[in-house]
């Protein structure tokens, strides 16, 4: 356990991109987000407030905003700091589960602050202005504990499928990201042409809870790849 939590203190040196770059993320789109809803104020759309609200509730842009940079950050974690974990004396099964573990941490860390947000966004009626950036569709419509759930499943799920290409890397080089990928995404066609005549009742069939169990599942089949991958993982 001690050499577990070793690789975990190891990937929080990193406090930078740790704590400030998702900070600079998540208040660079507030500031896009209520620049264009004053814009669309201004342009007479908000005169409807119900209308307004309704279409205010879709943006998604606090949404799509963290998956880039938590996966590369997932890559990185495993693909540079893998040496110096085991520098220290720590197992690859050590290194995965620190890894897990500083992982979850930062899934904690981003939920609390947009629920910190969401919370202030709620009590100002929407920063005193009618501007909706947590209090939307896609993290719950100002439900707390879904959009707890929704981002800590999310932040997890990215960081451990970048985690998964950097072990993934680490293990097979430059071109085994590429082939991995290139893998997926032809078996995710195939699968997409085999279900096409019942994509509409399947997609009229997903839930919340069935769209969290999947990404749990998902998670952990990773999570397990990568410490395959890890254990014949040469040093570099």
């Amino acid at each position: 356990m001690n050499r577990t939590l070793k690789v975990t203190r190891l990937h929080l040196n990193k406090l930078s991109t740790f704590v400030v770059a998702p900070l600079s993320i998540v208040g660079l789109v507030m500031v896009v987000s209520m620049i264009i809803a004053l814009a669309i104020q201004r342009s007479g759309a908000g005169a409807d407030m119900a209308t307004y609200v309704e279409g205010a509730r879709w943006n998604s842009g606090i949404v799509w905003s963290l998956p880039g940079f938590l996966i590369y950050y997932g890559v990185q974690a495993v693909a540079t700091t893998y040496p110096f974990g085991l520098a220290l004396g720590a197992t690859r099964r050590n290194f995965v589960l620190g890894t897990m573990l500083a992982n979850a941490l930062q899934a904690a860390y981003i939920t609390l602050v947009l629920l910190i947000l969401l919370g202030l966004e709620v009590a100002t009626n929407h920063w005193f202005m009618s501007v909706y950036v947590l209090d939307v569709n896609a993290l719950g419509a100002g439900n707390p504990l879904i959009l707890a759930a929704t981002v800590f499943l999310g932040v997890m799920f990215c960081l451990t499928i970048g985690g998964f290409f950097g072990a993934i890397w680490v293990r097979f080089g430059a071109k085994g990201p590429a082939v991995v990928g290139g893998g997926i995404g032809l078996l995710l066609a195939v699968t997409i042409l085999i279900l096409a005549p019942n994509l509409g009742s399947i997609f009229a069939g997903i839930t919340g809870l069935g769209v969290a169990l999947t990404a749990i599942v998902v998670i952990v089949v990773a999570l397990f790849v990568t410490w395959l991958a890890m254990r014949r993982a040469s040093v570099r």
